[in-house]
């Protein structure tokens, strides 16, 4: 299934000792970039969520924040006791020698270095760690889904686009034909008004050779099935799904390449016009292609 690189996902997951929110933004790229803001203490397991959203990523620009709430009071704010007990020794010490007057507060403790620590400096349990992954792979889900939506009205834009190129190119076919005929008709008239003028005529194996150079140099029939096989060849991609951006925006530069060739053989005007819708129509391609995966 085709997938846009532009996606948002959130989900949440919660276990007796921890929530945790996890949203996931994804914007185009042309290669997996990753940013994670995390709290403190998931820094270690960073490399783990990195090779959870590898595993289901292949390019974009893809920023994770994970928000956690601790629900055990305990795990919240902690007072260490043995620090406090500490301070209030060399406090009691200081006391005897009148340097200090009155007992800590607890506003006091609160004030004291190292007193009060929060649950997020404790270490990361494995039943932590798993409600963290959960919600990682729930927004993982979520994200998916949303970029195979965004990637379905691409994919329908893009098959527009290809059905009007196609059009365009019988337009080409039909009118080729006529043009070279044209031009062998005006290379005739002013060789005859040439040679008029010096009592010469032309063989017709002469005349033959020199319309089949001038119809060699003006033929885009070679470039209309290249151009279509490369239309075959996106549509065919677009069906598949999978991992294909970077094989569609090539097959894009090789339809420009061709519909340069035509339009530098082209003398014609209405040839040249088509030439330019398809010029653009390529434009379009490229713009909507670099939107998937």
């Amino acid at each position: 299934m085709p997938r846009s690189m532009t996606g948002y996902g959130a989900a949440q997951a919660t276990g007796t000792r921890m929530s945790v929110e996890v949203e996931i933004r994804t914007v185009n790229a042309r290669s997996l970039k990753l940013n994670f803001r995390t709290p403190s203490f998931l820094a270690a397991r960073e490399p783990e969520m990195e090779k959870l959203v590898r595993g289901r990523l292949r390019r974009g620009t893809v920023t994770c924040y994970v928000r956690t709430q601790l629900l055990a009071a305990e795990d919240v704010i902690r007072v260490r006791s043995e620090v406090v007990a500490g301070y209030e020794q060399a406090m009691a010490a200081l006391r005897k020698q009148g340097l200090v007057e009155g007992h800590l507060s607890p506003d006091g403790i609160a004030q004291l270095p190292g007193a009060i620590e929060t649950g997020a400096s404790k270490p990361l349990r494995p039943a932590d760690w798993k409600v963290v992954k959960d919600a990682v792979v729930g927004a993982l889900d979520a994200l998916d889904a949303m970029r195979e939506r965004e990637a379905k009205h691409l994919v329908k834009d893009l098959l527009a686009i290809t059905k009007a190129m196609r059009a365009e190119i019988k337009n080409v076919e039909k009118r080729v034909p006529v043009v070279l005929e044209e031009q062998a008709a005006k290379l005739k008239e002013r060789i005859d008004a040439l040679l008029a003028d010096h009592g010469v005529e032309l063989d017709e194996a002469t005349l033959a050779r020199e319309m089949a150079l001038v119809a060699d140099r003006s033929d885009v029939r070679e470039e209309i099935t290249r151009l279509r096989a490369h239309l075959d060849e996106f549509d065919a991609l677009l069906a598949n799904g999978g991992e294909m951006g970077r094989t569609l925006d090539f097959l894009a530069q090789e339809m420009l390449r061709e519909a340069n060739t035509m339009g530098s053989k082209s003398q014609d005007t209405q040839l040249a016009r088509a030439v330019i819708a398809l010029k653009s129509s390529v434009d379009r391609l490229k713009e909507q292609a670099a939107n998937l995966e």
